[in-house]
């Protein structure tokens, strides 16, 4: 979608807004309705296999970004979004909406965090992970 909007934003000076399906298309498969899952024989994905082609919480933040840097800024997510896909979204533009309490907090992941309480050990371990 980053390239259409960047047409459309050099085009016009309006509002413009963004609210892409949260699914990985292709050029060969643009939109999330031509998809085609290799692991079911290339069967169409829609409607109730497009779990595989599912964006990630990052992807999305950084397509939030990414658009509101063009000037992108009616934003959201449309159909197959979950809350954590709009949670991210809001996060990645500064936002912190109340269930911004429910993002994961690394820093204190037994293995991955930064937390003082974490044990060395732990850390150490985190090479064999």
């Amino acid at each position: 979608m980053m390239p259409l909007l960047e047409q459309i934003r050099k085009t016009v000076k309006c509002t413009v807004a963004a609210l892409p399906v949260p699914y990985r298309t292709t050029p060969d498969q643009p939109s999330f309705m031509s998809l085609t899952d290799p692991c079911c024989g290339n069967a169409r994905a829609f409607p109730t296999g497009l779990d595989p082609f599912m964006c990630t919480r990052a992807e999305i933040a950084q397509f939030g970004r990414e658009a509101y840097a063009l000037g992108i800024n009616y934003l959201g997510v449309c159909c197959g979004a979950g809350p954590h896909h709009i949670r991210a979204l809001a996060e990645a533009l500064g936002r912190h909406p109340e269930s911004s309490k429910y993002s994961a907090d690394m820093s204190k992941h037994a293995y991955f965090g930064t937390d003082k309480k974490i044990r060395k050990i732990q850390t150490e371990y985190r090479v064999k992970l």
